[in-house]
């Protein structure tokens, strides 16, 4: 699983920034939450992607090799490694943020790292797509029949079960983001062309071709998004 996740957002780092059109919609939200903390440095960002939303002076940390170049490109502070098992020392950081990223990793594994990674005290602003996103794309890819496994989300119950274990959850909201396409393949673009798998390989014509009749009727692409502000216990 995380080899290809890093495969995968290193093959888009160069175009993710023109695609990840509802992903800027939610980092967004988290760094309108993140403006209302006073003192928020030291700053993790966790999975920043090509660090378009990665506030200056944060420290960004991805996965994707190619991902950290875009954004030491933009003259922001980069490392490569693993949300799971994060490289810095104990009570590093006054934050931690992350937008569009949790949902990759083992949660169990991330939150601990993260509240290990906070400062006591320390606040973890974020947005997860959960159970319910890629809805539309999901039931016609049901549809055609094919034995290929879908992407779980996790539940909304998971996250927050995960999250009271290790924090006090200060706010949360949750959010729908939506956006309609006249074409299926341009709308399946915007699911693959930030990172996420193409179902359909060599060899599946018929399927392929079945998805996209399906699809066409409603070419549609949307998360159901939790976001939340948390402290370290």
């Amino acid at each position: 699983m995380k080899e290809r996740v890093r495969k995968s957002f290193s093959a888009i780092a160069r175009n993710y920034g023109k695609r990840a059109e509802l992903q800027r919609k939610a980092g967004k939200e988290v760094l309108r939450r993140l403006r209302l903390i006073g003192s928020p440095l030291p700053l993790l960002d966790l999975g920043c992607g090509d660090g378009s939303l990665t506030p200056e002076r944060a420290i960004g940390l991805d996965i994707a090799p190619a991902m950290v170049r875009e954004l030491k490109e933009k003259g922001k502070a980069g490392i490569c490694g693993d949300g799971e098992e994060i490289p810095f020392r104990s009570s590093s950081f006054r934050c931690v943020i992350s937008n569009f990223a949790l949902q990759w990793t083992e949660l169990k594994r991330s939150l601990r790292e993260v509240h290990r990674v906070l400062k006591e005290g320390g606040y973890f602003i974020a947005s997860i797509p959960v159970e319910g996103s890629l809805k539309t794309l999901f039931e016609c890819w049901r549809r055609t029949g094919s034995s290929l496994p879908l992407f779980k989300f996790p539940q909304e119950e998971e996250v927050f079960s995960h999250l009271k274990e290790k924090f006090e959850v200060m706010e949360f909201e949750r959010m729908e983001l939506k956006k309609n396409f006249k074409d299926p393949r341009k709308a399946l673009k915007a699911v693959t062309g930030v990172g996420a798998k193409n179902p359909y390989g060599r060899g599946r014509r018929r399927e392929v071709l079945k998805f996209l009749e399906l699809y066409g009727e409603r070419p549609v692409v949307e998360y159901r998004l939790l976001l939340f502000t948390a402290r370290k216990a």
